[in-house]
């Protein structure tokens, strides 16, 4: 079924077909958020939904802080605030749920992940941690998954666990990601960041700029590798890595290198133990330094026994902002933007979409 792919091609490259049967994804109502001049999105960073309440939490480099959002859209709380500080931000990056009465934001300008009591938005304490935080994290039974490369143990997976006090590095960093640290790093610059889907045994764990997800043990020893099929979305060319770290090679401009794969841009476990693939092909609008970067957003499904997979189902929204989007249980969730019926303003979404498989052509997984 996998055709043989020349070296500029992706790596599981399937023949496009236009009868081919990717997941179904269907929008839903969607929710509108309460914005005003004390709370308003600027620039958002993660969106976690907290399956306790149906709530919706969000983080904003623009503000400094995490939003807590009811299932009606109305702001219910808010944690931290800009600064350096305990309890604010320099660099929000991903937050989470970490229990029915914490939640946890990561400051990526500090390296730290600060925690907050739940109800009432008030600090609960810190943890330094070393690295970069990634794209998701996750969270099982209280201990946290965070992707979170350290350039000094050339480790790219941090498990958490605060009850226990421990936090430690379990995931090698993929070669690719090693070849570009020994040259001129753009490849790592722009794809570096990962994500992670878990369960109470193992993990799947994927960079940005690659084909492969790993399947790894929480000790972090890899035990399997998923290379997703692709038949819509772009993919990973195999030698991706080596041409986008060409930095000296001017036919390959800034515009082809961002150009040049599909990003995974997160990964989530659904109801029944199947894994969410979000892919962003990204489209780059202008010329460096100013550039506006779109995305087209593809939704694919690992079954649970992850030998075969849905994929490339296209995910409709404005591509207005920045594309952030979570998974709970077998519904997608997407931060869109757009301009009221005025146009004298923008109005900030959850979309929401419904993840259909079955009516799915179901491919073999490499």
């Amino acid at each position: 079924m996998l055709t043989n792919a020349c070296s500029s091609e992706p790596a599981d490259r399937v023949a496009d077909h236009p009868e081919y049967q990717g997941p179904n994804i269907v929008a839903l109502e969607p929710v509108l958020l309460e914005e005003s001049d004390q709370y308003y999105l600027g620039n958002p960073s993660s969106l976690v939904v907290d399956t306790l309440d149906g709530s919706f939490l969000v983080s904003d480099h623009y503000s400094g802080r995490m939003f807590r959002f009811g299932r009606d859209g109305s702001v219910v709380q808010t944690y931290g605030r800009p600064g350096s500080g305990p309890g604010e931000f320099q660099g929000i990056g991903p937050a989470f749920v970490l229990n029915d009465s914490v939640v946890v934001g990561a400051d990526m300008g500090r390296r730290r992940l600060s925690r907050f009591v739940s109800a009432t938005g008030e600090y609960a304490g810190l943890t330094p941690y070393p690295g970069s935080a990634g794209l998701t994290t996750a969270v099982v039974d209280g201990v946290a998954l965070i992707p979170s490369v350290d350039l000094d143990s050339m480790k790219a997976m941090v498990v958490w666990d605060p009850a226990g006090g421990s936090l430690r590095h379990v995931i090698d960093l993929p070669e690719t990601y090693r070849r570009s640290l020994r040259g001129p790093s753009a490849f790592m610059g722009l794809f570096g960041l990962g994500t992670v889907a878990a369960w109470p045994d193992t993990m799947l764990f994927g960079m940005g700029g690659t084909n492969e997800v790993y399947v790894a043990t929480w000790d972090g020893e890899v035990i399997d590798t998923v290379h997703l099929p692709n038949v819509r979305r772009r993919g990973v060319p195999h030698d991706a890595q080596a041409r986008i770290d060409d930095v000296a090679n001017p036919s390959t401009t800034f515009n082809e290198r961002m150009e040049m794969v599909s990003v995974l841009s997160g990964l989530y476990v659904m109801s029944e133990g199947a894994t969410v693939f979000i892919h962003h092909d990204i489209e780059v609008v202008g010329e460096p330094p100013m550039v506006e970067l779109l995305a087209t957003i593809h939704a694919s499904v690992l079954s649970r026994d992850r030998r075969t997979a849905c994929v490339d189902g296209p995910v409709e929204f404005a591509n207005e902002m920045r594309v952030v989007h979570s998974v709970a249980r077998d519904t997608l969730y997407l931060l869109d933007r757009t301009l009221n019926e005025a146009e004298d303003t923008m109005m900030t979404w959850i979309r929401r979409y419904a993840i259909d498989t079955s009516a799915c052509d179901w491919l073999p997984v490499g």
